[in-house]
């Protein structure tokens, strides 16, 4: 049963209050004003009636211009929201003094504030939570947390396997109770991008307004086709990729022998580090995606995928009747598997059920039966592991070294 201390609660609710009563004093009338004076101009010439003694453009390009404001030392960038070849409306991002993103504000046609997301930061600089403003801009409508407290929960004692990815939504309780912990209290994971206990599902690289959210939605399917899992959970370096290193020292240190890994790259560059960690320890097996390029991987390398590593085995999609999975990538020498990826029912970063497809969600689906297999042979080995997952596969040589597992449920051969 999972025990929510109530200090937590507290901490928790101090931390909501501060960052309320934090909302009330700041002022956003600047941004209000830039956005009533910069708006319908631009919507008719974006910015010829706009620029005066207090505002110059920085740069521009086809739809978006970045502005500097002489007496506040402040940036604004301003980009037109395309649809079809009409403006739809504008995004307005206001800065810091060390140009470091604030405030996202977007409105319509008609110039209204249809959406506005603040950045909260701690005083190291740090994000500690996206606030949903009020359309005045006035007052918070809630908070998006960047590391939530971590719920109190009894360990749970299952079979090991490694999850790296974005981090995982700790605070939903399907997730929670089925996590390493070394105390109730202390997960056996970690963040190695924030360098914390903490490794929570939040990745910014593609907006720091808009994070992106993976890990939650693989581990509901590794939780759900192997409820035996006891998720040890790596928020992945993507800032210092060689801090790879690290972390596959850590996964060694906690003696576990499957990792599932749903993501890669074209860069070899960022692997280099993985390499040389994965080669050193070739007792741990890695389940790699194949990604979603549409390409042939033989040829056009993604990594880690199209290393030649005899540790790492490598997953793609296919639908329901073995069929390559349309945009995944594939190779008779780089790719091992075809596995069921598409329309697969998950429950995302806020704890909603949907569907997802692509590769990275055919792989958690074959760590799921090797988490039953070993659930069943514990002193199995990776070579063991990877033996029987190939006499479960059917023949297919266009696409995979091995072929296709038509229904990854069954525990045909897992016992």
């Amino acid at each position: 049963m999972i025990v929510y201390k109530n200090y937590l609660f507290f901490s928790f609710l101090v931390f909501f209050a501060f960052f309320e009563s934090l909302a009330t004093e700041m002022d956003f009338e600047f941004e209000r004003n830039s956005i009533n004076d910069h708006c319908a101009s631009s919507l008719k010439n974006f910015d010829d009636l706009f620029l005066n003694d207090e505002w110059e453009i920085i740069d521009l390009n086809k739809h978006t211009t970045n502005y500097y404001h002489r007496e506040n030392h402040s940036k604004m960038s301003a980009k037109k929201l395309i649809r079809g070849d009409q403006i739809n409306g504008v995004r307005y991002i206001f800065y810091e003094s060390n140009h470091s993103p604030k405030l996202m504000v977007n409105v319509d046609k008609e110039c209204k504030i249809r959406l506005s997301r603040l950045l909260i930061k701690n005083e190291k600089g740090a994000i500690d939570s996206i606030a949903n403003l009020s359309k005045d801009l006035k007052s918070i409508i809630d908070h998006e947390y960047f590391n939530p407290p971590l719920p109190v929960v009894q360990p749970f004692k299952g079979t090991k396997v490694a999850l790296v990815d974005t981090g995982v939504n700790y605070t939903l309780k399907f997730i929670t109770s089925n996590l390493s912990r070394k105390n109730s209290k202390t997960l056996s994971g970690y963040d190695f991008e924030d360098d914390d206990l903490l490794p929570f599902d939040v990745d910014v690289s593609r907006s720091v307004f808009f994070p992106f959210h993976h890990g939650t939605a693989v581990s509901s399917i590794l939780l759900r086709e192997a409820p035996l899992s006891e998720i040890v959970i790596y928020r992945f370096p993507r800032s210092n990729m060689c801090k790879f290193e690290k972390l596959i020292d850590h996964i060694a240190l906690n003696k576990i022998k499957i990792v599932n890994l749903s993501m890669g790259s074209k860069n070899e560059r960022d692997w280099v580090c993985f390499k040389k960690a994965a080669t050193k320890y070739n007792n741990i097996l890695f389940f790699v995606s194949a990604g979603n390029d549409g390409i042939n991987i033989d040829e056009n390398e993604v990594y880690p995928a199209s290393f030649n590593l005899d540790n790492i085995l490598v997953v793609t999609s296919s639908d329901i009747f073995g069929n390559l999975a349309r945009g995944s990538n594939y190779g008779k020498k780089s790719v091992d598997f075809l596995v069921p990826g598409e329309q697969v029912p998950v429950i995302d970063h806020r704890g909603v059920k949907t569907k997802a497809s692509g590769s990275s969600f055919s792989v958690p689906r074959i760590v799921a039966m090797a988490v039953r297999y070993l659930s069943n042979n514990p002193s199995a080995n990776i070579r063991d592991i990877s033996k029987v997952l190939i006499s479960r596969a059917i023949k297919n040589n266009e696409y995979s070294r091995y072929g296709w597992i038509p229904d990854p449920l069954d525990d045909y051969l897992l016992d």
